[in-house]
């Protein structure tokens, strides 16, 4: 089963305005916008975790809410932005809760990109806010690693990036591309612009609850686009493959 999200003229209140979208399936999308846009509550809202309040969300032609929440949870992984471990245990007991191999607690690819292996013995209460972030993203993805391993996986999540260091920014969304090419879609959230201008296959740019602008990172990723999102001057260029994003100045009165 291949996951391709439908959504019509979904309205959140105060928070979403008649969103229109259609996701097909193994796509790495970043969603972009200023804080409030309304980037968690789309992903939320995908997510069923949100409900909305007008217009629908279909997953493969049937309505979210439809899905029983046990097959939902087979296969569709969310990472909140703040998560809090109720009890102090070791990263070990806390990511064995979610492994679905005997051999090993973590899948290696996801220890080649996150390295979390050398924290198994820490309390994952004493961890720093990064390599907690590193766990968190470990635990969202081996939730469903059957259905990744598969590619039928849908991963929501929503600033992923938040408190990493560069070597492991770069690493996960390596791990990002990788799960992609499997067949997986991943919908991330970002406020990294040229993170996710080079590593993005497609881009949502979102401002007051509503999609500005929504397609190939190619088509959008404009000056004008990213002015209209962010209410900044921007200079964008192309160098060997690579998008260069520079903030110039704000956009004033």
């Amino acid at each position: 089963m291949k996951a391709t999200f439908e959504v019509d003229k979904v309205s959140v209140s105060h928070r979403l305005k008649e969103v229109d979208l259609t996701i097909p399936s193994g796509r790495c999308i970043h969603i972009l916008g200023p804080n409030g846009a309304g980037k968690s509550t789309l992903l939320n809202t995908l997510g069923a975790i949100v409900p909305a309040t007008a217009g629908q969300v279909l997953l493969n032609q049937r309505p979210i809410e439809a899905w029983p929440l046990p097959v939902l949870a087979s296969f569709r992984s969310i990472l909140a932005q703040h998560s809090e471990a109720v009890f102090s245990v070791s990263v070990a007991d806390y990511l064995s809760f979610f492994s679905h191999d005997e051999q090993s607690i973590v899948p290696t690819m996801l220890e080649k990109a996150l390295e979390v292996g050398g924290y198994f013995s820490q309390s994952i209460n004493r961890l720093s806010g990064g390599e907690r972030q590193r766990v968190e993203i470990c635990r969202s993805l081996m939730q469903v690693w059957p259905a990744i391993e598969q590619g039928e996986a849908v991963l929501l999540l929503d600033e992923p990036l938040q408190g990493l260091d560069i070597r492991h920014q770069y690493g996960f969304l390596a791990l990002c591309t990788r799960l992609c090419e499997l067949g997986n879609t991943l919908i991330l959230s970002c406020h990294d612009i040229s993170l996710s201008a080079n590593y993005g296959q497609d881009i949502i740019f979102m401002k007051h609850g509503q999609v500005t602008s929504y397609g190939a990172v190619g088509e959008v990723m404009t000056a004008q686009n990213l002015e209209n999102t962010f209410d900044c001057h921007f200079a964008v260029k192309e160098r060997d493959d690579f998008l260069e994003i520079q903030v110039c100045a704000p956009i004033v009165g």
